[in-house]
């Protein structure tokens, strides 16, 4: 049976069955496969078996999936192939024979990977995307100064009124 092996450390490594149609590669806990690591996107991946073989596929990750070195979108994967989910290497195990493909079995199990050692994103972290992400910042002390400007402006706009609605007639 074709199966994902994932190297979290020099120590930890895991095995997963690929006994799924679809499975899905990425830190949170609704992967078929999650590798719970900083440089892995939410849903980084899926591994989706068409026509007798596996596709990988990127998900739009952050840090990129990458096939033998080379970063990609789809590819076909072959047995020995070597897959990075950002900077966490893994080994695709295919059939080594090209014979007939056989059924997959069904399964709902998912196997989570355990990190080593948790840790804190670095203070230096820069993201490796070629893509800014847009987080905007609430400015607290903008929306302050907005409010207290529109608040005189009714304020003047009220003793303005009141002074010359009252002031008599000649």
């Amino acid at each position: 049976m074709p199966q994902i092996q994932v190297f979290l450390s020099d120590e930890n490594k895991i095995s997963h069955d690929l006994s799924e149609d679809k499975i899905t590669v990425g830190r949170l806990a609704d992967n078929s496969l999650q590798i719970d690591d900083g440089s892995v996107s939410s849903h980084h991946a899926e591994l989706v078996f068409e026509n007798g073989e596996y596709h990988l596929h990127d998900l739009g990750s952050t840090n990129g999936t990458f096939l033998n070195e080379e970063q990609v979108t789809d590819a076909i994967l072959k047995h020995g192939d070597e897959i990075r989910f950002g900077r966490i290497p893994a080994v695709y195990q295919g059939e080594e024979e090209s014979g007939a493909s056989q059924p997959l079995p069904s399964s709902t199990s998912s196997k989570v990977a355990e990190v080593a050692q948790q840790s804190a994103r670095p203070v230096n972290f820069v993201s490796t995307s070629p893509i800014p992400r847009n987080v905007e910042k609430k400015d607290v002390v903008g929306v302050a100064l907005y409010a207290l400007a529109a608040l005189a402006f009714v304020v003047a706009g009220y003793a303005a009124y009141c002074t010359f609605a009252l002031a008599p007639s000649v």
